[in-house]
């Protein structure tokens, strides 16, 4: 008879429990799985965070690239099928009846029929096209299951709970014992901890929080008011009082201040130049969901900053601020949320702001803001 090994050894040490004790540890690790089950299920069904819906726009998506490609193979692949070459014909009638057609050998003609319109059709609209065809519906699939995921997660919990239920009837063999302890560490484990990040109870912030009061003495929440000017201190109209040399201050009146852009001689007249220095505090929604926006600039280092907080789940974000472009008079707001990055693309006036966010996995949502403080003395 072979001698037993190490390992056999090993393995003949391991508690082997009979099958009442098999049952017993089988019961009250179903009694964790199912109650850690509950709460992951909970957790996705209620906040809803899993969802994700698709991007209708294929010219914005990551996918455009890759599906062009392949358009180019398929167009490529079929040469002979796709013919966007025309000739183009003059026609000519005489006095006596006579109608003579021609054909119209006039370079430009022959260029856009032979050369310009064959190569935007082969090489734009072939490939937009095949690109277009295999996007949508693969879109169409993407809103269909990413609406329903958390059911469908919900639906492989539940399944998971009714296996643990009947392991003890379904499987015995010799290390049975061991198995299920490990398969439910295991999935008690990853139910309490997935159910807890998606819940987030705490709020979730990115950074150092800034505060939300105005920098400013005044401590009464609202930015300080700057008296108007008085004559006097107008000095003459049309001349520059800064230095003479008629180049515009960037930021001239602390309560409304002019953003110029790139080009450094038009002043702006969005949203960049008319946001005031000190904290505004905007309320609206984002997709249907209510939210409040803190946009704060700084009169000393010109920054443009924002806090972004969902009334909803009370998760909050940290956002620095810049223009769109060197041109633009729009803001762009830019942030990180656990590992989404965000940019909320911003337009409008001081009192009514609206734009859109975009996240780095394909959202966009439509976002609109109202000043807080011109919905309080409306309703005053």
């Amino acid at each position: 008879m072979a001698r037993p090994t190490n390992v056999q050894r090993n393995l003949d040490k391991l508690p082997e429990f009979s099958d009442k004790n098999y049952s017993i540890v089988g019961l009250v690790f179903a009694v964790l799985i199912s109650l850690s089950g509950v709460f992951f299920i909970y957790a996705v069904i209620s906040t809803g965070s899993l969802k994700f819906s698709a991007n209708w726009n294929m010219f914005d998506s990551i996918l455009m690239w890759p599906l062009y490609i392949i358009g180019l193979i398929v167009m490529f692949a079929n040469w002979n099928l796709f013919s966007f070459s025309f000739d183009t014909y003059e026609k000519t009638t005489y006095e006596d009846g006579r109608v003579e057609v021609k054909r119209n050998w006039d370079i430009m003609e022959w260029m856009l029929g032979h050369i310009i319109f064959p190569f935007f059709g082969r090489f734009f609209l072939v490939p937009i096209m095949v690109a277009a065809i295999i996007y949508y519906p693969l879109m169409c699939i993407i809103h269909l299951v990413g609406s329903i995921f958390p059911y469908i997660l919900s639906l492989i919990v539940i399944c998971i709970i009714v296996v643990s239920w009947k392991f003890t009837s379904w499987f015995h063999f010799r290390y049975h014992s061991i198995l299920i302890v490990l398969v439910g560490i295991f999935f008690t484990a990853t139910f309490v901890i997935g159910g807890y990040i998606i819940a987030d109870p705490g709020p979730s912030t990115v950074g150092q929080l800034i505060p939300n009061t105005p920098r400013s003495p005044s401590g009464n929440g609202q930015p300080t008011p700057t008296p108007k000017p008085t004559p006097d201190d107008e000095g003459v109209p049309g001349e520059d009082p800064s230095d003479g040399n008629n180049t515009p201050n960037e930021f001239d009146d602390p309560a409304n201040p002019t953003y110029y852009g790139g080009g450094g001689g038009i002043p702006c007249d969005g949203l960049l130049g008319a946001l005031p220095y000190g904290t505004t505090e905007y309320e609206g929604d984002m997709a249907g969901f209510p939210i409040e926006f803190v946009i704060t600039r700084d009169k000393e280092t010109k920054d443009l900053t924002a806090v972004y907080k969902n009334i909803k789940y009370g998760t909050t974000m940290d956002l620095k601020g810049e223009p769109v472009s060197d041109e633009s008079c729009d803001v762009k707001f830019i942030g990180k949320d656990k590992n989404q990055e965000w940019t909320f693309i911003l337009s409008g006036t001081v009192k009514e702001i609206t734009g859109k966010a975009q996240s780095n996995d394909g959202k966009d949502l439509k976002v609109t803001l109202y000043n807080k403080e011109t919905l309080e003395n409306e309703f005053d």
